[in-house]
């Protein structure tokens, strides 16, 4: 049974993942540091949870041989002041060399990483392909495009096999992204706040298609030194998204962030071609299964006030110029 150490696991993405892959068989080792994951997230005490920052990761004894490094740690909010790039360095770059040399000493079978479609920046309407020219526009994306890159490099000279996923919009339980921040906005019976017009196209992808997406990768062995994108290859705009969630008129809209492009919308056909894979759970279902499903968590997580987010749209912005 092949042992597999997944990083930020116990947030919403890693959670997921740790609960699917257990149910394949593996044996699961969950690391976090807990900055932005639960414990409680882990469902299961078969999933060995380490309390542990990536950068210590090389201070732990697993006792046993690991076969497979997912790694889903990372700093992850888009809007920040420029006083926490450093934060955000530490975590996204440093961390994922540590994370990188674990690999080589234990020579592990694979390295997965959690790439974003954010690092294809701006990408004028097209649907993209992993051969587009990568441009991202704020410093997440850049922390993401240089992960890339020293993973192939350093992959390269210490001769690991590598998957890089570019991780379009993932929803699903436990998430706290924009389908769980409208839930959360509507069933707390506050204003759904929209950035911009709301014409905004992005492209959802269910944390279920993602798992055997992942899963896929690692059972796979001819499957190496390859990127993906895993996304739904459509799109949908975020009024839509809203409507789908709420067809009252209880929204309002704010200033638009200035990193915000138009239209995020992912080529899949290389992830089907050479993983057989393909999405398979419907978006509206999908977004109402989630309400349903994860309502008691939603009615009461934190959200900023209005106020609070027209402040803080209006000093990323003005950092941002």
């Amino acid at each position: 049974m092949k042992n597999i150490l997944i990083t930020g696991g116990a947030g919403f993405i890693g959670s997921n993942l740790c609960t699917y892959l257990l149910k394949k068989k593996f044996n699961i080792y969950a690391l976090d540091n807990l900055s932005v994951g639960k414990k409680s997230n882990l469902t299961s005490s078969k999933i060995k949870f380490i309390k542990k920052d990536i950068l210590d990761i090389n201070k732990i004894k697993f006792g046993k041989k690991i076969n497979i490094v997912i790694h889903l740690a990372a700093r992850a909010e888009i809007l920040i002041p420029k006083e926490k790039e450093n934060l955000y360095y530490n975590s996204n770059i440093l961390g994922l060399q540590s994370v990188l040399n674990f690999a080589a000493n234990h020579k592990v079978e694979k390295f997965i990483f959690a790439s974003s479609a954010s690092v294809y920046g701006d990408t004028k309407n097209h649907k993209v392909k992993e051969s587009f020219s990568l441009c991202p526009q704020h410093y997440y994306a850049y922390t993401k495009y240089i992960g890339e890159k020293m993973i192939e490099s350093y992959c390269n000279i210490n001769n690991l096999k590598y998957v890089i996923f570019r991780f379009f919009n993932v929803y699903g339980i436990k998430s706290n992204a924009v389908v769980s921040k409208f839930i959360a906005q509507k069933v707390q019976r506050k204003k759904i706040t929209i950035y911009g017009d709301g014409n905004q196209k992005r492209d959802f992808i269910h944390i279920d298609d993602l798992n055997k997406a992942i899963y896929k990768s690692i059972k796979i062995k001819k499957v190496k030194n390859e990127i993906f994108n895993i996304g739904s290859g459509n799109a949908i705009s975020i009024l839509k998204l809203k409507n789908i969630i709420s067809s009252d008129n209880n929204h309002i809209h704010l200033k638009k962030r200035n990193d915000d492009i138009e239209i995020s919308i992912s080529d899949i056909r290389k992830i089907r071609n050479k993983l057989k894979w393909k999405p398979s759970v419907n978006f509206k279902k999908g977004v109402k299964e989630m309400e349903k499903s994860d309502k008691s968590r939603l009615i009461n997580v934190k959200i900023p006030s209005v106020k609070n987010q027209v402040k803080l749209i209006k000093k990323f912005n003005s950092s941002s110029k």
